[in-house]
Order: structure tokens, then sequence, then C-alpha cells
């Protein structure tokens, strides 16, 4: 018994519908997952000083300053004194002291860890010297 071409060609498409079926599926449900993710990154709600060191006037309740991570050479610890520049004298450029340190961490997904955290804002309150 022999095979005419348009067996073959039903036998190969039939082997083809076998494995690409499947691979289809699996690469459909990978991508639907990757944008599910992305959309939820984008929604995620962003703090304006995430990344940030924020320095805040604990006295009237106003920032002053923001410096993001990559800036910041150390950071401030309380009882220390700091420059900061500023617009005006009354929230702005003068001498303060540290008066207290607050991090803030958040859950971190890409990092593959029981309970992973991520540095995302520090508040340092300080008063005008």
């Amino acid at each position: 018994m022999t095979l005419g071409w348009r067996d073959l060609l039903s036998l190969l498409a039939d082997i083809v519908a076998l494995l690409g079926i499947p691979v289809l599926v699996v690469t459909t449900a990978r991508l639907v997952g990757e944008i599910k993710k992305e959309r939820a990154e984008r929604r995620a709600l962003k703090i304006i000083s995430e990344g940030c060191l924020e320095f805040l006037d604990s006295e009237h309740k106003v920032g002053i300053n923001l410096v993001p991570f990559e800036r910041v050479p150390l950071m401030p610890r309380p009882g220390d004194f700091v420059l900061l520049p500023g617009e005006g004298r009354r929230y702005g450029a003068g001498e303060y002291e540290v008066e207290q340190v607050k991090f803030i961490f958040l859950e971190a997904s890409d990092v593959d860890q029981p309970c992973p955290a991520a540095l995302s804002k520090v508040t340092a309150f300080v008063r005008r010297r």
C-alpha cells in the first residue's frame, strides 16, 4: 500500500496540529500572564517620593527636600546636622538637626526568598537649628 501525496500532506498536517496546538496554548497562557503582570505593575500606586530620602520639617509638617537614593552618599542619623538648600528661609535653605529617621520597606516580588522586602523611602524628620 503506497500513500499518495494527499495522504502524506494530510498526515503531515495532523502531526503539526498535534504538536502545534499544545505549544500555542502554553505560549498564549504565558503571554496573557505577562500582560496581566505588566498591567498590575502600571496600575500600582506609586508615591512621588518613592526611591528618595525625604527631609520633613517635624514642627510644620512640611516637606523640605527630596533626594534620590542614587545621590545620597550616606543616610542621616538622629543627632546629625544637615545643611539643606531651598527657595526661602522659612521651610527651605538652612541648617537642620535630624530628630528621627523612618525607613519604609515594600514587598519585593522580584526577590526569590521568603518575605522579601526592598527599601522604598526614607523620611528624615528635621528641626531648624
